[in-house]
């Protein structure tokens, strides 16, 4: 189970507070990477990966008007090791601290390596309101940390929110690969208004005019045999069961 294992505050400013809390997910996860690049496209990177099952979350705290406000700013994968215990005669006298000793991230020639959820735990932030407090913000966070870890552990990963941009992105390509006409030329309104929405010719060779094109906006032409299969039932009309108002003088 993910638990925070260590929690450091670093006082910034005299109502500003910089929070460090380490987090262990129980079993090292691989840790797949992106590049974020400043000239080209974020990319998926080839394994192989680094593995960890420690992480960093950092959590800025900022006191105004009487009020705290807390705020998710970033997640590391990590390695850390814990100190040893300080033992006089058997006895301990002191429990030995955490110590993150690497951050998993590095830089690239255009870019720099992220991991591939960092920005699935901004979006969670923002999409959540952004209005916690520390404790609630910190389970929020370790909750969506867990639901990842246990996804990678069990051979079924949560695919991540860059993934499933590049699957949207893929999906509209594959649509679109044969123009505006190859994607909807088999529904029935593009077939109605191909030659108005392309600008070709209307079935008498002449060009069609910008007022028909407007002029066709919200129309359907439909077959006799179609009209045939319409049915109308009068006496669902409300405005027609009262009909009092054709003998009013006035």
């Amino acid at each position: 189970m993910t638990a925070v294992v260590d929690h450091k505050t670093q006082r910034l400013a005299w109502h500003h507070k910089h929070h460090s809390y380490l987090v262990d997910t129980g079993s090292p996860i691989e840790i797949q990477q992106i590049e974020v690049s400043r000239l080209f496209e974020n990319c998926l990177l080839d394994p192989p990966f680094p593995e960890t099952s420690f992480f960093e979350i950092e959590i800025e705290e900022v006191k105004k008007d009487g009020k705290r406000t807390f705020a998710f700013t970033n997640i590391w994968p990590v390695r850390a090791q814990r100190n040893p215990d300080l033992h006089i005669l058997r006895f301990r006298i002191k429990r030995g601290g955490w110590n993150i000793t690497e951050r998993i991230y590095d830089t690239t020639p255009h870019g720099e390596k992220q991991w591939l959820y960092t920005d699935d735990f901004n979006i969670l932030f923002l999409s959540s309101g952004g209005r916690h407090d520390a404790e609630m913000l910190i389970s929020l966070i370790t909750g969506k940390l867990d639901s990842i870890a246990r996804s990678i552990m069990s051979g079924s990963r949560i695919p991540s929110e860059f993934e499933n941009q590049l699957s949207c992105r893929s999906a509209f390509g594959t649509i679109f690969s044969n123009g505006v006409d190859g994607a909807f030329r088999d529904s029935v309104i593009y077939k109605q208004h191909a030659s108005a929405i392309s600008g070709e010719l209307d079935e008498y060779g002449l060009p069609v005019s910008g007022t028909e094109i407007a002029g066709r906006h919200g129309h359907v032409s439909v077959s006799s045999q179609q009209m045939a299969r319409l049915q109308v039932d009068l006496d669902t009309i409300d405005d027609l069961q009262d009909l009092s108002w054709l003998t009013d003088n006035k």
